[in-house]
Formats: structure tokens, sequence, C-alpha cells
């Protein structure tokens, strides 16, 4: 082969990528290789496939007249509906409506009047004495709870399928105390012991036998004279249980969710029920007949919270329905909006890992708080868009921020995660950069915290362990607190 051959098929092999004398290895797509303009340079035939770029800029040159030719009403119609998209691409839960529907009894109904009167002192202080008291012995996770609105019953259920009932006036009032032996783990302030009344099995309808078998109970909702009490079941269901006649006896059961039931909150008008589960779906249940009244559509992953706005917010006739999920949204739902309207999203913040197992409305209801998993708690304004208005961060290495409360001060924010449960002077953190935001509440000190729980007075809190069917791990103590004002505003 002489020189010149040679240089010709060594040519061939680059740019065709293989043996110019196997036409099976040849590649035969020399503009995606080298572009129409290296091609002709090189001296290649490109007769069969002809530059089409004048056409193109041709083309995208009356694209561009046509689009300023348009008037701002067509271009506006022509913009993709993003809302519209957004909705579309969340997978919607598979849920049946009853016919005929049940009613959203929040609207035809006033919210239930309550006689409970914050603690002298309480809702003008700025700094509060919270020590813990009390221990509710425990030897499981404890996921939920709830209490009648004067705290005289105190609802608790768990991994181990018992909903337990217990004595809070008799607990507070040091009708049982602890053993020697049973103080050694808690602080020195913790002496007396919680007074149970009485507990019941957590049955389900098991699907795969003929029979009940004992289910988690993975939520709660009481009602505020204690009248009732509603569970939520690993297989879906939602039970009412009766309380304050014939005990431990299921009235009713509830049966449009496909997973465990990890969220359920009563109405202001205590007619309805709000249940949110790991199917994503969230439903407004009419107690009047037992019947779905409304699917809300909108999470992609399991339900972590849900909140009413509360009552007294400035401006609100009928409050606001919050909802989270596990993975970071935060939704936000006028029960009077039609059905197909979208909610108002809280977004999270660049850089924030999509995580939201606990939220909270302010006292006022013109703030929300979301914990998250990066140690951070984002506060968002009604009002003021999708984007939190600041960011609190705790240290660290304090964990995930599993629960979240306010106190009736409007200035100070219980935060709970795994190392430790913090009260944050969220003025402090606005104003004074320098001084430490967040004072340590003592008696927690490592696992997971299920929930927060401060009752309507403000006088009582509660401190549950339990990771509610999720990641981490938890120590089982069960504690109270007294709450009392130390300084004034």
């Amino acid at each position: 082969m002489s020189e010149s051959a040679y240089n010709e098929d060594l040519l061939e092999k680059e740019l065709f990528g293989g043996d110019s004398d196997d036409p099976d290895n040849m590649s035969m797509d020399v503009d995606g290789m080298l572009g129409m303009d290296e091609a002709d340079g090189l001296g290649i035939n490109s007769t069969e496939q002809p530059d089409l770029s004048e056409d193109k800029e041709e083309t995208e040159q009356e694209a561009e007249g046509k689009e300023k030719s348009k008037s701002p009403e067509e271009s506006a119609e022509s913009q993709p509906d993003t809302k519209a998209r957004e909705a579309a691409a969340v997978p919607k839960p598979d849920i049946e409506m009853d016919d005929p529907p049940g009613e959203l009894t929040m609207l035809e109904r006033p919210a239930r009047a309550s006689d409970i009167v914050v603690g002298q002192g309480l809702d003008k202080c700025s700094v509060y004495d919270i020590v813990p008291t009390i221990a509710f012995m425990n030897q499981y996770q404890i996921y939920a709870t709830d209490a009648t609105a004067n705290m005289r019953w105190v609802f608790t259920g768990g991994e181990d399928g018992y909903i337990r009932k217990w004595d809070f006036f008799a607990s507070v009032n040091g009708k049982q105390l602890l053993t020697l032996g049973q103080r050694h783990s808690h602080v020195d302030s913790v002496t007396k012991a919680g007074v149970m009344a009485s507990y019941w099995d957590h049955l389900d309808i098991a699907t795969d036998t003929a029979g009940e078998a004992l289910s988690p109970v993975y939520s709660l909702a009481a009602h505020s004279e204690g009248m009732w009490l509603a569970s939520g079941m690993s297989s879906g269901h939602i039970a009412l249980w009766s309380v304050r006649h014939d005990e431990g006896r299921r009235i009713a059961l509830l049966n449009k969710h496909k997973q465990p039931v990890s969220a359920l909150r009563t109405t202001p008008d205590e007619f309805g029920l709000v249940s949110g589960s790991w199917d994503r779906a969230v439903l407004y249940w009419d107690l009047n007949t037992g019947r779905l009244a409304r699917v809300f559509s909108g999470h992609a992953s399991q339900i972590s919270s849900i909140e009413f706005q509360p009552m007294h917010a400035a401006g609100s006739s009928s409050p606001l329905l919050m909802t989270t999920s596990i993975d970071g949204q935060c939704l936000l739902w006028d029960v009077r909006a039609p059905s197909d309207e979208q909610p108002q999203k809280l977004s999270p913040p660049l850089r924030t890992p999509p995580w939201a197992a606990s939220a909270c409305w302010s006292r006022d209801g013109r703030r929300v708080y979301v914990g998250r998993r990066n140690n951070t708690v984002d506060e968002y304004e009604i009002g003021m868009g999708s984007q939190p208005v600041r960011t609190l961060r705790l240290p660290a290495n304090s964990g995930p921020v599993t629960a979240l409360n306010t106190m009736a001060n409007g200035r100070s924010l219980i935060c709970a995660s795994s190392d430790n449960v913090r009260v944050w002077d969220l003025e402090t953190s606005a104003g004074k950069r320098s001084a430490v935001p967040f004072q340590i509440i003592p008696g927690h000190h490592g696992g997971c915290i299920s929930s927060a729980f401060v009752d309507a007075s403000s006088r009582y809190m509660l401190t549950l362990p339990g990771n509610r069917g999720w990641e981490g791990s938890s120590n089982n103590v069960c504690l109270g607190y007294e709450i009392t004002p130390l300084s004034s505003k």
C-alpha cells in the first residue's frame, strides 16, 4: 500500500470509527460526529444529507416575530399552567367517595366554644419554668396521645397495641409516687407516677385471618369532653371507641384508607374528623353519618401531621387546614374552596433535605413552623409567599426535629429533637444574634419524641417517646411537665 493510500485509509478509520475495509463496522452518522461544517471542510460528500441550517435560522426568526406580535393576553395563555402541571405530576390516592357524600360539618356548624382559660400570667410572660414532675411508666414506644379539654383524661397508644387512659388529675396531685428504683433514671424533680385509670385492646379486623388482631396505635383524636376516642390502625381503618359509657367498645369503623393512619384531628365543631395516612390521602369524615365528605389530594408521600389554624386567627371566618408529609411538603387547604382547587404550598428552602415529621401554627394563626431533618425549623408567614421568612438553627448534633408546639405567650416555641427538648424565644432569635435563643428543658435526653403535647391552658406539657413507625430509636420515657411563668413581657 502506498503512503497516500495508507493516509486515506487512516483518515476513513478516524472518521467512521471502524475498519474501512469492513462495511459492517462503519458508522454512517457523520453529522453526529463532526457536524456539517466540519464534514464539508474535510471534503466529505454531504449531498445526501442537505444542510438545513439556513432554513432553521429562518424558522427561528419567524417564530420570534410571531411571538413579538402576540398580545400580552395571548402570551399569558400560551404559557403552561405550572400549578396544573404540578398537580398532574402528583399521583392521586385511590379513594372512592361515598354516594351520597358526607357533610363538611365545620362549614355548617360553629366551632365548639371552650371555657378553658389560660393559666394566670402564662400568656403575658417572656420566660417559662418548665419542670418535669411525672413519669408515665411504659415499656414500649408511644406513637400518639390526646386529652380532654380540661386534661381530666389523657389517652396514649403505641406499638404494643393497647390504648391507655390516664387520670391526669390524680397523677399531677401525686396520688402515686415513683419507687427509688424508678426514680433512679430520671432527674430529681420527677417523683410522681402516672395513674392509669384503664386500658383496652386496640383490636383491628385482620386482613389475613377471620378474626381480630392487635394493631399498633398510630394516631389518636379525643372528644373534648371525653365522649369518644378515634384511633388509627395499621390496616388503614379508623376506629371510634366509646369512652364515657361502656368504655372500650368499638362503636364505628371507618375504612377508606389503604395503609396505616398516621394523623387524626377533630374539626373545630367536633362533628367531623380529618385523617391522614401512609397512602398519601387526607380525608374529611362526617361523624354524624360515618360517610366520607372530601378527599384532599396533593401529597406525594406519607402524611405526618394535620393541624387546623387557631380559630382566633385574625380575619379567618373558617380556619385553614395544614397538612405535612414525610417528604417535606407542607400544604394549606381552604376547606371552603372547591375540591379541585390546588392548595397553597410552603416550599422548603434550598439545600434542605426533603423531610418534615411535625409542624404547628403560631398562637395567632399567622405563622407556620416546620421541623426539618437537618436540625432546623423553618418559619413561614401566611400571605408572604411560599418560602420561609427565617430558619431557626439548632446545634449540629441535635438531630432531626420530630415534634413542635407553641406556647400561650406567642413567642416561645417547643422544639423536640433526639438529643433534648428546647424552648425557643422567637423574639430573641429575631433580634439579638449574640444571645442564645433557647433553653434546654430538663428530663428528656436521647431518642425520638413522637409528640410534644401542650394543653389549652398552657399549664402542662407531655413529651412522648416513639418514632411513629418510621426510623429512629426511643428510650420509652413519657414525662409530664408543670409550667409556671417566670417573668412578664
